[in-house]
């Protein structure tokens, strides 16, 4: 069911010359596809997890949102497999071979990024709307009258969001924040779905 014409011919292609595996296409896009395991895309993919309808099957996901806070969205929305675009066929094989024994897959890249960031201390909510701010290029007063806070709370937040992220600037600080997709790229990119929006 991935909607890039190119990558969904490469793939039916590919997996149809593999013995165990049938593959059939979602009609025009249809979310009406049933099977054992889907191969979509991310926000196909994010959809179809959000479903209460369990007959479309398990679904893999084939992506270029390579982002800690994308990837973690996906997971906790029900997504069973991540795989990013460019990876080999042996992977996706493997990704259509591990969800339909009922296990999930990442590819290496996706679960190092993962592994990555439970070894670092997570932002608290309020960390998290502070990050926003800042990241809209807020000060610590326009942040603090934002948030109803006093200045001195503010300046707090600001300190420990630059610590957990082990940033030595507020710049820094919001470039590593973008690069794991824990605030909307500011360059014009997708807004990533998140609890972070105030």
């Amino acid at each position: 069911m991935h909607p890039d014409p190119l990558l969904s011919l490469g793939l039916t292609t590919a997996l149809r010359q593999q013995q165990g595996i049938n593959v059939r296409l979602a009609a025009d896009g249809s979310d009406q596809l049933r099977a054992d395991v889907v191969v979509t895309n991310y926000e196909h993919g994010l959809r179809l997890a959000s479903m209460d309808d369990a007959d479309h099957g398990r679904v893999l996901v084939i992506t270029l949102q390579d982002r800690e806070q994308e990837v973690r969205v996906a997971l906790e929305a029900g997504v069973h497999g991540y795989l990013l675009v460019g990876c080999r066929v042996e992977e996706v094989l493997e990704g259509i071979r591990a969800l339909a024994r009922g296990q999930r897959y990442m590819c290496t890249a996706v679960a190092q990024r993962i592994a990555d960031s439970m070894a670092r201390k997570s932002l608290t909510s309020r960390e998290s709307e502070v990050l926003e701010l800042l990241a809209g290029g807020h000060c610590n007063k326009e942040i603090a009258r934002h948030l109803d806070i006093a200045l001195g709370t503010a300046k707090a937040h600001v300190k420990g969001i630059m610590s957990k992220l082990e940033a030595s600037s507020r710049t820094q600080a919001v470039s590593i924040a973008v690069t794991r997709g824990l605030v909307r790229d500011l360059g014009g990119g997708p807004a990533i779905p998140s609890s972070l929006e105030t």
